[in-house]
């Protein structure tokens, strides 16, 4: 089943096990599969190595380009209705957590802004020597699911993760979603976008 997943979705291919798909640090996580013989080889290994538990569901995906990989959040906060989250997936977030937070509805500056206001953003610039990644990419979906926070209370959270930035745009590689029973909002008065004369 794998190798006819990867066959129509093309090679170099991506194998993880689905309870551990965001982990590297786990072995959860194979890269840069280049044909069916490796990809074999990865799910025997993969099977042997996480046992029945966390290897019983491969995914199998087209590998994305090199890049930064990113996540985005939506909450529905009882006080402040809806919230939008942004930071660098891995270590700058789970360690440090180095999170921006803005509330909707967002100008095109504080989109700019909010991609730029975690410290680990200079990373989507080439710091280090890294390629510059495609942030306008990044600002539009920023832009997009701010619009659905603000457009759909209903939407109690969602989580895009990641949200990989490469230099030739931007691919979703997972996301997930909690749909609950609209809140009443009582703050769209402060959060409404003022007209400039």
């Amino acid at each position: 089943a794998a190798a006819a997943a990867a066959a129509e979705l093309g090679y170099p291919a991506v194998l993880k096990a689905a309870g551990l798909r965001h982990r590297l640090d786990t072995g959860g996580i194979r890269m840069n599969i280049d044909d069916e013989d490796e990809l074999r080889a990865d799910v025997q290994g993969m099977q042997a190595e996480l046992g029945a538990d966390d290897a019983g569901m491969l995914l199998v995906q087209r590998q994305a380009p090199r890049g930064v990989s990113t996540v985005l959040t939506t909450t529905e906060d009882p006080l402040f209705g809806p919230i939008v989250s942004f930071g660098l997936a891995g270590d700058a977030i789970d360690l440090l957590g180095d999170v921006a937070h803005r509330i909707p509805p967002l100008t095109t500056t504080d989109v700019h802004d909010l991609v730029r206001g975690v410290k680990a953003a200079p990373r989507l610039f080439g710091h280090g020597g890294r390629v510059a990644v495609d942030v306008g990419a990044l600002e539009d979906v920023v832009a997009r699911v701010s619009r659905l926070a603000e457009d759909l209370p209903q939407v109690a959270r969602l989580r895009l993760q990641p949200v990989h930035v490469h230099p030739g745009g931007v691919a979703v590689l997972d996301a997930t979603a909690r749909v609950a029973p609209p809140p009443t909002r009582a703050d769209g008065v402060r959060r409404a976008l003022l007209a400039l004369p």
